[in-house]
């Protein structure tokens, strides 16, 4: 469905929810506006239509609301997660998912929300999906995920330099990461240099 049947007062009000919620570490802070742009571009490169390209804006700012729920002694720890934590945190997929649940506007919004940490290999969560099984626009969101978490420092480790982070994407495709969206990344990369441009 195009974003246009869900109100712009309920976009709104869950956007800001999901920045209030990255907002609580600096770090994290604007991680999914950022998302959305490289999602954006990605997208673009690969030559989706219009309606598409304004849907991964939708998609991208909100991929992240369940870190709502996520309690600030995880999400701002800087030493190793426990595997109790680690699984606290990896709640934040079907929390987002339950949270949109109700708008059925937004039903490929809350799928993304689950299915964005899936790997191309398998190896993800939460249902450990693998390849064409994770749903298309949950692919390109995890690829435009994991290189605007490189960039960004966290509160464990320092951000990777942009050539770096397109190192590891580039490593990555065909096992973490969907090759035609590594790919499309590739080439906004390239356009770009992987800047962000968020104002």
């Amino acid at each position: 469905m195009s974003p246009e049947k869900c109100s712009p007062q309920i976009l709104d009000c869950l956007t800001e929810i999901a920045r209030a919620a990255e907002a609580r570490a600096e770090s994290t802070a604007f991680h999914s506006e950022k998302v959305a742009r490289v999602a954006h571009g990605i997208a673009k490169a690969l030559d989706r239509p219009k309606e598409i390209l304004a849907r991964l804006l939708v998609v991208g700012r909100l991929h992240n609301i369940g870190l709502v729920g996520t309690c600030d002694s995880v999400l701002l720890k800087t030493s190793k997660l426990t595997p109790q934590e680690f699984k606290h945190i990896q709640e934040h997929t079907r929390l987002g998912a339950a949270l949109l649940a109700p708008i059925p506007e937004l039903a490929d919004v809350a799928e993304v929300c689950l299915s964005h940490h899936e790997r191309w290999d398998g190896s993800g969560y939460p249902n450990g999906l693998a390849g064409q099984e994770i749903p298309r626009m949950a692919r390109l969101i995890s690829v435009a995920d994991a290189y605007c978490a490189m960039i960004s420092e966290r509160p464990h480790r320092d951000s990777l330099p942009r050539p770096v982070a397109a190192e590891v994407i580039t490593e990555e495709r065909g096992k973490q990461l969907c090759p035609e969206c590594v790919d499309g990344f590739l080439t906004w990369y390239k356009k770009t240099d992987g800047r962000i441009d968020l104002f």
